[in-house]
């Protein structure tokens, strides 16, 4: 189904996977992929946040995704009582709502997951139901914790009877429900809706761009003294280090200074190599401020360092939206291919600690100074 292709988000308790890097060897990618297809270890979520009844679930979900979903189908994947992966697509039409089941089902048996929730936003509530519907006698196997439609400020659950579940719905109000605020304390960020999260990974004003594409011509200058990949990755390591520790030194310059040094592979790699689980963070913030500052010619890199550090630290709709951009700036950028291996696949990111290990090895034989 083309459409859950282009548009679907995978969130793996807040996480998301890719392939294995493209600087490994061709025979080493391909024990990577076999090892890593049939090893998917538990993962646990940023934060543990107790979902007891529906109210408490359609809270909880917009964090999950990174934004309040619309017309959007939402499957909830749990495993021993916790959130393993979320997926959200857009609604499709009833006839592909076969090939959904399917694609459902293959998740679900992947992670082993023991329960689902399946959650149709939508503001025409017949083909919502109808594709709820559906996807229960196709998904009968698996037990079904939730099947809720959602629309016009009011939630009906299709697992339940009357007594649970008046004719007329339930009113809810995420604004004010205590599960909205235990997500906010617990560091978990949302935007109104997709098209917005979309939007902040848009680059510059296109006002903006001829100006930004001659600073960045006037910045290759400064780079001459930089003509080797040793010292390029320095100068990288020190910019980085200076807007980790202080946020307003990542000023336009120093983002234009990023954008042109990532543009070789081994000097992004190295920048790649240094995103850790902990402050996996610090390098969405990092590079989401390089992406809204260069122009699209220096953009693909900044784009995929960005999905990575989103995939490491549990963001798997950003993920998504960068893989989608930088398929529009540069299709044929092999990074971006990685990054869309995570919408597709939803490889969790525990494995991503392998896989900082044998590119730090590469790039510390290939280039010592490059070092983490």
């Amino acid at each position: 189904m083309a459409s859950r292709t282009q548009s679907s988000d995978m969130t793996p308790s807040q996480e998301s996977g890719t392939e294995k890097s493209s600087i490994r060897s061709k025979s080493g990618r391909r024990k990577a992929r076999r090892r890593h297809r049939n090893r998917l270890p538990e993962v646990e979520a940023r934060a543990r946040l107790k979902v007891r009844q529906p109210d408490d679930l359609l809270a909880l979900i917009p964090y999950l995704i990174g934004f309040h979903p619309d017309e959007d189908l939402v499957a909830v994947f749990i495993k021993s009582g916790r959130v393993k992966l979320t997926t959200r697509t857009d609604i499709p039409p009833e006839s592909a709502g076969d090939e959904l089941a399917e694609w459902i089902d293959a998740l679900a048996k992947r992670e082993r997951a023991d329960a689902l929730a399946l959650i149709a936003y939508s503001a025409a509530s017949l083909p919502a139901n109808r594709l709820l519907t559906r996807l229960m006698d196709r998904l009968s196997e698996h037990e079904l914790t939730d099947v809720l439609y959602v629309g016009h400020g009011r939630w009906w659950s299709l697992t339940c009877g009357e007594e649970c579940c008046p004719l007329a719905g339930t009113l809810y109000d995420l604004s004010s429900h205590p599960m909205s605020a235990a997500a906010v304390l617990a560091g978990l960020g949302v935007r109104a809706n997709r098209r917005e999260l979309e939007a902040s990974i848009s680059g510059p004003p296109e006002a903006e761009l001829p100006r930004l594409v001659d600073a960045a011509e006037d910045l290759l200058a400064e780079l001459e003294p930089f003509d080797s990949r040793a010292a390029a990755g320095e100068l990288l390591v020190s910019i980085m280090d200076s807007a980790m520790a202080d946020p307003s030194a990542l000023d336009e310059r120093n983002c234009l200074l990023l954008g042109l040094l990532v543009t070789d592979i081994y000097v992004r790699d190295s920048a790649w190599a240094r995103i850790g689980r902990s402050d996996a963070e610090d390098h969405v913030r990092l590079w989401g401020s390089v992406v809204t500052r260069v122009p699209p010619v220096l953009a693909p890199a900044p784009l995929c360092l960005l999905g990575m550090a989103a995939w490491v630290s549990g963001h798997g709709a950003l993920v998504n939206c960068c893989w989608e951009r930088v398929s529009q700036v540069d299709p044929d950028y092999s990074m971006g291919k990685l990054l869309s291996d995570i919408g597709e696949r939803g490889i969790p990111p525990s494995i991503w600690q392998e896989i900082k290990d044998d590119m730090q090895a590469e790039l510390d034989a290939d280039l010592p100074l490059l070092a983490v």
